[in-house]
């Protein structure tokens, strides 16, 4: 088999395969609140030139290799995440919080802090407003613990509580929402959650945020049904390619060196 006709194709099925994992993560996540989907970016790569002669080649005078022709290769160059919002839906939950707009939640973690658009909160047995997973949401005074009464939080994230006796609200904290505004040094870490690497978050006092509501995710099912299916052709394109590749090579040995009447 030529190696350097089936290298190129090769890769090609390896990037497809990585694609069609991200689209299956995507479509996974399609009703998870506040996902954002990512996409990946291929790029060619040649390979150098010692490479390519060390797939073989003849001698020339000098005693070296001529060169070969040199083959290109599909790699996986990176992965973005897409952080344009999802639809916001009413859900009457007092700690369902959705942003509306640019922003992240803070999330207290046992490995930092971390950021979300996952606003689906609860109260934990101390009172704290903590992720469903269980992580502390951060308010400016830092963890957000609330007495017992009627929650409520206005569009600049301001929390007020009444107590159950009655009387005025009486505001506890305030969410310490942030901007990001290099988003390309967030870095995924699971659980919805994402790490800011290598960059400041700023606070962003003017941030809106709304109550009772939470925002999906900006997973679009249909597109990617329709990348999948590509990704699949492309892979079996490839496959297809590499089998006549084969089937040339092997006829090409069987028939080298016949004699002919």
């Amino acid at each position: 088999m030529d190696a350097i006709s089936v290298y190129p194709m090769a890769s090609g099925q390896i990037v497809m395969e990585k694609r069609m994992e991200i689209i299956a993560n995507n479509i996974a996540n399609v009703s998870t609140t506040g996902f954002r989907r990512d996409t990946p970016i291929f790029a060619s790569q040649v390979a150098p030139l010692s490479k390519a002669n060390s797939l073989g080649g003849a001698e020339d005078p000098t005693g070296g290799k001529s060169p070969l022709p040199v083959p290109w290769f599909i790699v996986l160059d990176e992965v973005v995440t897409d952080f344009s919002q999802g639809i916001i839906r009413v859900t009457d939950d007092p700690l369902d919080i959705a942003i509306d707009g640019n922003g992240f939640f803070q999330v207290d973690t046992p490995s930092g802090v971390r950021y979300t658009r996952n606003g689906s909160f609860r109260l934990s047995t101390e009172g704290q407003i903590v992720t469903q997973n269980g992580n502390p949401v951060l308010g400016e005074g830092g963890v957000i613990t609330l007495p017992p009464g009627l929650i409520t939080i206005d569009e600049e994230g301001r929390i007020s509580v009444q107590g159950n006796e009655g009387g005025a609200p009486v505001q506890v904290d305030l969410l310490a929402l942030v901007n990001i505004e290099d988003l390309a040094r967030m870095k995924r870490m699971g659980d919805n959650l994402f790490e800011l690497v290598g960059a400041n978050a700023t606070l962003f006092p003017e941030g809106r945020v709304r109550q009772g509501a939470l925002e999906g995710s900006n997973v679009d099912p249909i597109t990617e049904m329709v990348a999948m299916i590509t990704a699949m052709r492309h892979y079996e394109a490839a496959q297809k390619a590499m089998q006549a590749v084969d089937d040339m090579a092997i006829k090409n040995a069987n028939q080298i060196g016949q004699l002919r009447p």
